[in-house]
């Protein structure tokens, strides 16, 4: 592995001093893009599947890292390296694997690759630690409760537990400040 992979801030190598946003609310609010996206679809047939595609892309990329369905649902997505809200850039990637999928339901046999992608989804939010799916991953993002500040800090404890998951051996609070104490 190269340095700059080793070095570069990754939610999922590094863990996140976010907490797992609850999973309802996360599927209430793709619930309401996905309306919002069909509605593009069906009322606009010239454009209304590209407009749809646009949209499911780089709807977390709106203002505070919400989509209209996140907003609403009070969830919100964010760049867990830099600790702010998802861009535009970061919701292209995120939201890749939904948008195919989207855009597979356009046509019956293509609907059943969407239908697992769509269940691939749904099991990465719910099992994974952080609620991380695998458009998170690639974008190093992070849905959380939209109450919650994005420069909240990491305590103690948190780094601890993460340098030992990465194999360091850092010790623990009064044996670093002994370390850093002595002459």
């Amino acid at each position: 592995m190269s340095q700059s992979t080793q070095t570069k801030g990754s939610a999922r190598r590094q863990g996140s001093p976010y907490p797992k946003a609850e999973l309802a609310p996360r599927l209430l609010a793709k619930a309401v893009d996905l309306f919002v996206a069909g509605l593009f679809a069906w009322f606009i047939p010239s454009v209304g599947v590209a407009m749809a595609l646009a949209y499911l892309l780089f709807a977390d990329g709106l203002p505070n890292g919400q989509s209209p369905g996140k907003r609403l649902l009070g969830v919100k997505a964010v760049h867990v390296p830099t600790r702010r809200s998802c861009t535009p850039a970061q919701s292209l990637v995120r939201n890749l694997p939904i948008a195919i999928g989207f855009a597979f339901l356009t046509n019956v046999f293509l609907a059943m690759v969407a239908i697992p992608i769509a269940l691939f989804e749904l099991y990465m939010a719910s099992s994974d630690a952080l609620g991380v799916r695998i458009g998170d991953i690639f974008a190093d993002t992070q849905v959380i409760d939209g109450k919650v500040p994005l420069d909240v800090r990491a305590s103690t404890e948190d780094l601890l537990r993460r340098a030992h998951a990465l194999g360091r051996d850092v010790g623990g609070p009064a044996e670093v400040q002994t370390r850093d104490a002595a002459p």
